[in-house]
């Protein structure tokens, strides 16, 4: 059980939101960030509204992250969350297309980071949520997978900058989640091919070897692990949760 102070960003849903609840089951008392307007408090927040605060705000955005965090008089637990997608074949892909995504994906990452670190302590842990397509070649993807790559990179440099200040730095790269942003990734497919949605799912979770799509709190389960002392001797690593993508 931890009393520490948790931030999460893309808190608002998906693995962000699943990531609140169970870090709040451990005892954090959690700071949840995202660009999107509070939904429905999840069920740990529900219980425990003392121990949790939502802010809006864009990760991209250095003003509002300092703010979010001029406000903490520390962090025990940063765990990065907040992303965004673009599917488009890569001549498609524009100019704002590729600002939005790295601005979010990686600028995100380094700002929470930037303002995160000073407020930290020996025993600290940085989490940064990268992907599956940091690690394989996907089409439509470019952009998405270049900022998610460089996410993995700046894990491992980060976790060999921070280490002699006793703090670990870790990412965990999810496959195929059942969040929002996944389904709007398969809805554009399933249009583009002009299929129904629901054949084009089931055809990508044949593709796992599982059989299925992750749910969101299997990767918030991983995220819990990194960030506790059961990961002590783990820095600048990768956790792959990608039902064997990766492997095959």
């Amino acid at each position: 059980m931890s009393t520490g102070i948790a931030v999460v960003t893309g808190a608002a849903r998906g693995i962000g939101a699943a990531t609140v609840d169970r870090l709040m089951e451990d005892g954090y008392t959690v700071v949840g960030m995202d660009v999107l307007p509070a939904a429905e408090p999840s069920p740990m927040a529900a219980k425990y509204p003392e121990r949790y605060r939502y802010r809006v705000a864009d990760v991209s955005d250095e003003a509002a992250v300092g703010q979010v965090f001029g406000d903490l008089d520390r962090v025990d637990l940063l765990v990065n969350v907040a992303g965004t997608v673009v599917v488009k074949p890569f001549l498609d892909t524009t100019w704002d297309d590729y600002r939005r995504v790295v601005d979010v994906n990686l600028g995100g990452t380094i700002l929470t980071c930037r303002h995160a670190v000073p407020l930290m302590r020996d025993g600290a842990v940085i989490v940064n949520v990268a992907s599956v397509s940091g690690h394989i070649g996907q089409t439509q993807h470019v952009v998405y997978a270049a900022s998610k790559g460089a996410v993995l990179s700046m894990t491992r440099g980060l976790a060999w900058e921070l280490a002699p200040l006793g703090i670990r730095v870790n990412s965990v790269s999810p496959g195929s989640v059942d969040t929002a942003m996944l389904r709007e990734d398969i809805g554009i497919e399933a249009r583009r091919l002009g299929l129904p949605f629901e054949q084009v799912k089931a055809e990508r979770e044949r593709e796992q070897a599982l059989g299925r799509w992750a749910r969101p709190e299997e990767i918030a389960h991983a995220i819990a692990f990194l960030a506790s002392d059961r990961s002590s001797f783990i820095t600048g690593t990768d956790l792959l949760v990608d039902s064997g993508w990766v492997a095959k």
